[in-house]
């Protein structure tokens, strides 16, 4: 049966708007979607934020926002002489450590294995696998500490135990909360077994050297960082991991800080990803079988998620793209970065790095 002329215009202007109804207002938010969906959340943006002590965590990707993939948190803190929290570990959730800005100590130990720490800066990533004993130590004014904890939902310890957070000047954090408030008491500690928190005997070892304890048998900021062993704790100095080289888009170099062996049935992966400049001809459309997303930690991104506008995202800011929903995106700056994370089995960066090969530097070539 033939359609009418009419009939066809307006299924045609119903879908126009349609089209027209996903606008930036739309995927722009300031708290965390319930479900998932395609959303940009800028940096320090009120997104479910709670404050213990001196500390401001706020969760751009939350578990339903995920759909229970993956966590991830941004943790503001001055400096402090008290560790961040007590020790403890996890039994079901594999907790992932990156040093946006400032400087953290972090202490991590297997059992029957020595304690680790190190000391990490811009750009330096600390692994923490299930039921691994650990801790942190904020040690700069104006540190960030960006976690990534799977599977999501972790976010429900942070609710029971903090006080809700909203400003007016997105704020890194609150400067007239007292820097010594600590990490909650061994009481409190003790009631979270239902969180998957489970306290642990621990006293964080001090003899560091050059960033590192122990310092012997240990290379950071030396030399090259290996990812670690499955199920155990380890650390790769910003730049001095493996890297590999994408050229079919223009350049990108893919620094992975977990991979599937590392991540083993929660099948997952975490990359940093460098690009050079590109032009928005040429990027190709990736669809993943799981959720994803980018935070921008130097330079500026440009995204295209689904039905939605083309956006560009500076330092700080996290693009949230869910599982089977199209996505291309580049950088018109000479140089952008960002950190990724994937649930799935087809994620971005294990594509780039079957399609690419074994890279040397942290910087791509000039032609």
């Amino acid at each position: 049966m033939l359609t009418s002329p009419l009939v066809l215009l307006a299924s045609l202007g119903a879908g126009l708007v349609q089209a027209q109804q996903n606008t930036l207002d739309d995927l722009f938010v300031d708290n965390a979607p319930s479900s998932p969906r395609p959303y940009v959340i800028p940096h320090y943006a009120n997104s479910h934020s709670v404050t213990i002590g001196p500390q401001l965590y706020r969760f751009p990707v939350t578990g339903p926002s995920s759909g229970y993939a993956f966590t991830l948190m941004g943790t503001n803190a001055p400096s402090s002489g008290n560790l961040g929290v007590l020790p403890h570990i996890h039994r079901r959730h594999y907790e992932n450590f990156f040093a946006l800005k400032g400087r953290f100590q972090l202490w991590a130990q297997k059992s029957g294995s020595e304690q680790q720490g190190r000391l990490l800066t811009q750009g330096d990533f600390g692994s923490v696998p299930r039921n691994t004993t650990h801790t942190f130590q904020m040690l700069d004014p104006d540190t960030e500490m960006v976690g990534i904890i799977v599977p999501g939902g972790f976010e429900d310890l942070f609710y029971a135990l903090g006080t809700n957070y909203t400003s007016g000047t997105d704020t890194p954090y609150v400067p007239s909360v007292s820097q010594e408030a600590g990490s909650p008491s061994a009481s409190i500690m003790s009631q979270l077994q239902k969180y998957d928190v489970y306290p642990e005997t621990f006293k964080a070892r001090r003899d560091f050297v050059n960033g590192s304890a122990p310092s012997h048998n240990t290379v950071w900021h030396t030399g090259s960082n290996e990812l670690g062993e499955p199920a155990r704790p380890y650390f790769l100095a910003g730049g001095y991991g493996p890297k590999y080289l994408s050229s079919e888009h223009g350049y990108q170099i893919i620094q992975p800080l977990v991979e599937p062996k590392q991540a083993q049935d929660l099948n997952y992966t975490i990359s940093t990803i460098s690009l050079s400049r590109q032009t928005k001809d040429s990027p190709p459309s990736y669809t993943l079988d799981g959720a994803a997303a980018f935070e921008v930690t130097e330079g500026a991104l440009s995204i295209q998620i689904g039905d939605f506008p083309l956006v560009t995202i500076m330092t700080g800011d996290v693009a949230f793209i869910p599982a089977q929903v199209p996505f291309t995106y580049y950088t018109e700056t000479a140089f952008t970065k960002v950190l990724f994370i994937a649930s799935g089995n087809n994620s971005l960066d294990q594509q780039l790095i079957s399609g690419g090969k074994q890279w040397d530097w942290v910087t791509f070539p000039k032609y």
